[in-house]
This record gives structure tokens, sequence and C-alpha cells, in this order.
């Protein structure tokens, strides 16, 4: 169902291993649920503001990415809107996922290097791209320094 091995669930399970985003997003798809699921309590109430002191966040140390969501947690939105820190070397995974939906990025701080459908760009501070999350597709940070971006996911992925 989700495509991930048993063990691997095993040792995700016992805390041994941090999934990477994809292996997360596998996993959630496999139960019905969003990946927000596995983090938080779903009976918050609901807010329309989110303060930046707020934030729900997110660290994978694996894939080396910090996330903040920056829409009310398990709120009914189509859309989902993330801040995202990645330290140099941060990647999607090992290999070039794809989904339902479209997905949109802007470089804040940084470089990011992106690859939709085995074409490979470098988007500097004030790009942007726009793609479907259906094409097979990865991303990750090439520099030396921090890389931050705004990521914004239809539908919500967290």
């Amino acid at each position: 169902m989700s495509g991930c091995s048993l063990g691997f669930l095993s040792q995700v399970e016992r805390n041994l291993v941090s999934p990477t985003v994809s292996s997360l997003k596998k996993i959630a798809d496999a139960l019905d649920v969003n990946m927000m699921y596995f983090f938080d309590d779903p009976h918050s109430n609901q807010k329309i503001v989110v303060r930046r002191n707020e934030r729900n966040k997110m660290v994978n140390p694996k894939s080396k990415v910090t996330y903040e969501l920056l829409r009310p947690q398990f709120s009914e939105t189509e859309l989902e809107a993330l801040y995202m820190y990645l330290q140099p070397g941060a990647f999607s995974g090992k290999e070039s996922h794809s989904h339902n939906g479209e997905e949109f990025v802007i470089v804040l701080k940084g470089q990011l290097e992106i690859s939709v459908e085995n074409e490979n760009f470098i988007l500097e501070k004030g790009d942007s791209a726009l793609y479907k999350s259906n094409h097979p597709h990865s991303w990750n940070n090439p520099s030396e320094e921090v890389t931050e971006v705004l990521w914004i996911n239809h539908p919500p992925t967290f």
C-alpha cells in the first residue's frame, strides 16, 4: 500500500530511522491522512491567522529540512503554504516522486535546484517555479548556505 518495506516501517515505528518527506507522504497516503496527522493534536482550535512564533514546525534531520506550516493546522483550506529552511545538502528524497496536485515555490534566500520530468533548474533569490505534481519531481539545496523558500501545495501535503 505505501510502497515501503515492512522492515523500514518497523524501524520508523521504533524511532530508529527518520523517514524522508517522500516516504512519510507514501505512508500518509496509504493511511488516507495528511502528514501532520503524525505530529500534532487534530482537535486544536481552528484559526485564521498564524503568528510567526506560533507556527507548527517539523524538523527532518535526515533530509536537513525545517518546515513551518503557514496555514492553520488541520484547516479545511485547499492550499498549503510552508516556509522551509533547507540546510546545505537538503533534499526531497533519493528518488523523484509524484502525486496529485500542483506546487509553487519561490526562493527567498539562497539557491534551490529542482528537477521536473528530468529537467533541472537552478533557482536563485526571487526566482519561482510552478508545476503539476503528477510529473516526477525532486529538489535539493546545492549551495553551502541555508536556503529559505515559500512552498505552496495544492492539495495540502501536511
